[in-house]
């Protein structure tokens, strides 16, 4: 698109360097470096050939631009697939045996603690420590396992439902904003133009676009201001990225510009639909999840309530009612730290249950969770003993 307004004897290798070292990206720095160098009289091109950063993309993009001298280049957004976007399918490929592992640690675990501490095979201080154990195990699986740390422009897999409703007006505004600048209006007009058309429709973002808005009116300041003051407005990095490329966009080229804003709304429409892909799969874990919910507490109550009759069973070589009380088994220090024991665990397993699934009020089933142990564990204990 920038070649497009450029005439023919323009030197490309300098206008990308200078393009990418006013850019807030963290590697203008390096197109800085490369800018003096070159004045000291080093060739722009083989400055650029000794570049690698840490986005594979870019590296390839840099290769494809020296390869061709810049004029038969394909753009970033004109590829077939990034190197995230194909990590990300990777992760939807593997992601339900995944899932499947920590829901296999996080149900047996206290289960096997229940057994553990039934036959007496660990002692009360290695019983205590198993819970950080436990919690940090967890949380080490989740991150490795489950959490996804790959950033795709268009995904919202662990954002609120408010912030989902205010990126897709942002992307509503930012469609009416190209419509108008194709009808080759300046970007100011079409900017208020888009403000117009669609603010009974915006909600979330209402206030961020009006203040600029009201800037462009009152005829305050230049476009690249009210761009900078949107971007201060919506305070996200998702939104300065996509703003910084319109704005240098529109710098070049206003019109060609139109263009370019759809493929970056295409790029966002296929995040979204690899996201669609990743909540069918989520919303396939959620009845697992939900009986797991139900299901443990009342595994490993039952069992914690029954602690004191196995110890009386174990302890004894011939078990008769008359010959023994069951009181005398109730240790009330030792029931107190396998109630507490046994609650931490499913505590931590009903989080990171509910965490895998991005259940909204993980609190509430917490609690009713912890609610059916605690029920369960005490109707046990005080069922045993009025029976022996």
């Amino acid at each position: 698109m920038v070649r497009n307004t450029l005439s023919e004897n323009s030197d490309l290798t300098m206008i990308f360097i200078n393009l990418l070292k006013n850019s807030s990206l963290p590697i203008s720095e390096n197109f800085k470096y490369f800018l003096a160098r070159i004045h000291e009289g080093e060739i722009p091109e083989d400055e650029l050939l000794n570049l690698i950063t840490a986005s594979e993309d870019f590296n390839h993009y840099l290769e494809n631009l020296l390869i061709n001298n810049f004029i038969d280049r394909k753009d970033l957004t004109e590829s077939e697939e990034s190197n995230s976007e194909r990590n990300f399918r990777i992760i939807l490929r593997d992601i339900e045996a995944k899932i499947s592992i920590v829901f296999f640690i996080g149900l047996f675990f206290p289960i096997g603690l229940c057994f553990l501490i039934l036959f007496q095979q660990i002692n009360y201080i290695m019983m205590i420590l198993f819970i950080p154990l436990f919690f940090i195990f967890l949380n080490f699986l989740y991150k490795k396992l489950i959490k996804i740390d790959i950033f795709l422009i268009g995904l919202l897999n662990e954002y609120s439902d408010n912030e989902r409703r205010k990126f897709n007006e942002f992307l509503t505004f930012l469609k009416s904003f190209a419509v108008n600048l194709k009808k080759n209006i300046s970007p100011e007009m079409a900017f208020i133009e888009s403000y117009s058309q669609n603010k009974e429709l915006l909600k979330f973002i209402k206030y961020p676009i009006n203040n600029p808005v009201s800037h462009l009116l009152s005829f305050y300041g230049s476009f690249s201001d009210i761009i900078e003051l949107l971007k201060l407005e919506l305070n996200s990095m998702r939104y300065q990225l996509i703003l910084d490329i319109i704005e240098k966009m529109i710098y070049e080229n206003a019109y060609f510009s139109s263009h370019k804003i759809f493929e970056i709304l295409e790029i966002i429409s296929k995040h979204r639909r690899l996201e669609s892909k990743l909540n069918i799969i989520i919303k396939g874990e959620k009845f697992k999840v939900f009986l797991f919910l139900f299901l443990l507490p009342i595994i490993i109550g039952a069992i914690g309530g029954m602690f004191p009759l196995i110890i009386m069973i174990t302890n004894t070589q011939e078990i008769t009612l008359a010959s023994f009380s069951f009181k005398n088994y109730l240790n009330v220090i030792k029931i107190i730290m396998i109630f507490f024991t046994l609650f931490l665990s499913n505590l931590t397993s009903s989080y990171y249950f509910l965490k895998i699934i991005n259940h909204k009020n993980k609190s509430i089933m917490i609690i009713l969770s912890c609610t059916i142990y605690i029920l369960v564990f005490f109707l046990t204990l005080i069922n045993l003993v009025l029976i022996i």
